[in-house]
């Protein structure tokens, strides 16, 4: 039987992801990252567009009195752009699937450990993963979207339920 995280833990227990990281902090997170990692002049615009019919999404798990998971998805060509940016001037001419892979799970490192900061307890990343597909959602999903040089970049932050 799966519950969410139910242990009284100095004010986590029954947060949401919302209450825990709300939308301005998590855009102010993501707003350093996008300066310091893909470029000073690089913006993510708080609007809503559509996404693709085909994304791709990396995420990590946070792990510590709060359970959740930090997923990051936009477009195929989003994510590749993303990681050429991200190797500045270092990225061959063509990208493979896996330099997408590592570069766009790298980002999701960083933002995760830049959430996982900001939480009132200790707590672990996992490795990231990335796939055209993110695990379940949890109950709280707390979804943050943006534009970036056009195409659609969500940020989804949800519980994780334990395993009993």
């Amino acid at each position: 039987m799966s519950e969410l995280l139910s242990a009284p833990v100095d004010g986590i227990s029954g947060a949401t992801a919302a209450e825990l990281l709300p939308e301005e902090t998590v855009r102010a997170i993501a707003d350093e990252i996008w300066a310091s990692f893909i470029g000073e002049d690089e913006v993510l615009v708080p609007l809503d567009g559509e996404l693709p019919a085909e994304t791709v999404s990396a995420w990590v798990g946070i792990d510590g009195p709060w359970r959740g998971r930090v997923v990051l998805t936009t477009s195929a060509g989003a994510a590749e752009e993303l990681t050429r940016a991200l190797l500045r001037g270092r990225a061959p001419a063509v990208l493979d699937a896996e330099d997408v892979e590592d570069g766009f799970g790298e980002l999701a490192n960083v933002l995760g450990g830049g959430l996982k900061a900001l939480l009132p307890e200790a707590s672990s990343l996992t490795l990231p993963m990335v796939g055209a597909q993110p695990p379940a959602s949890g109950p709280d999903e707390h979804v943050v979207s943006s534009l970036w040089r056009g195409e659609r970049v969500d940020v989804v932050i949800c519980s994780v339920p334990l395993q009993r």
